[in-house]
């Protein structure tokens, strides 16, 4: 009895050995890619694939590799496009400045400055929960270098809600209460308690992302604002998916009922982690780039 609960033990231990094992290097291993200058900071990115021009923007605490290559976005949409993945100044590869002037406008003129970089005057693009914030911005401030957007498990929302009205995308959806838009948007601070997995989401946050960095960027959030009538006059098509579980769900609607021009995909049962994983994401991103295609030279 005792060699079977020894063998037993041991069995456990080498299982929860190799998880952390797969856990470290989906965490820590990157693709090699190139660097360009952003107004003096470093940013790293991946080009891969053929033909019209893809930006993926990715998330906050998280890197292009975890939010679209491990879920196989990346590979999916290469098949078909030139797909260019960054890392998000602060987040991964990136130079990671401290300070709060370093991070607001500057992440919206990043993807401009890659643009120019690469010699790419208009791109589809996608971006997903901080991504999706950004990329709503950018559509107010550069639509002219926009083909079509997808914002991913993100929305619009009214900043003047109570701290504790904003939404945790890791939690059940919950409408908030009824309030009177003020013409504004910004990305929520994700502050409201946290159930078990976003504990550990936030962990995993921790070890990707410098706490000084997020605090720096959290001060800058006011500046991804887009007011209500910008959305009213978008004339770039649009998409928004989001999952039926994330708890961003309810901000994704009102984007809907408030921005020209926009499709929303709901993803039965997907949640805000889950949704690059989802087959129907991945298949729907696709087929709405390739119904918004380049204008023929």
């Amino acid at each position: 009895m005792k060699k079977k609960v020894l063998i037993g033990a041991g069995a456990l231990a080498a299982l929860c050995a190799l998880a952390l094992g797969v856990t470290t290097y989906l965490l820590v291993h990157r693709v090699e890619g190139s660097f360009f200058d952003s107004n003096g900071v470093r940013i790293h990115y991946t080009v891969e694939g053929k033909g019209e021009p893809v930006i993926l923007v990715h998330g906050l605490a998280a890197n292009a590799d975890l939010n679209w290559r491990r879920p196989g976005v990346i590979r999916a949409l290469s098949r078909h496009y030139r797909v260019i993945a960054f890392d998000l100044r602060g987040h991964g590869r990136s130079e990671k400045p401290q300070v709060p002037n370093a991070y607001g406008s500057e992440m919206i003129e990043d993807i401009a400055r890659l643009m120019d970089h690469l010699k790419i005057e208009k791109a589809h693009i996608a971006g997903y929960s901080l991504g999706g914030f950004l990329l709503l911005k950018f559509l107010a401030v550069h639509p002219e270098r926009v083909q079509s957007a997808a914002i991913c498990a993100a929305g619009w929302i009214y900043p003047q809600l109570p701290i504790e009205e904003i939404p945790n995308p890791y939690r059940a959806p919950q409408k908030p209460q009824a309030v009177k838009p003020l013409q504004s948007s910004v990305l929520p601070g994700l502050i409201a308690p946290k159930m078990l997995f976003n504990r550990v989401r936030s962990w995993v946050g921790d070890q990707l992302v410098d706490k000084n960095v997020i605090k720096a960027l959290e001060k800058t959030y006011v500046q991804f604002a887009v007011s209500q009538d910008e959305l009213e006059r978008n004339q770039v098509p649009a998409i928004c998916f989001v999952g039926t579980q994330d708890g961003f769900l309810y901000l994704a609607e009102d984007l809907k009922a408030h921005m020209a021009n926009l499709e929303l995909v709901e993803l039965d049962g997907s949640t805000h982690f889950t949704t690059p994983f989802y087959m129907q994401f991945k298949r729907e991103l696709d087929a709405f780039f390739r119904k918004h295609p380049m204008p023929k030279a």
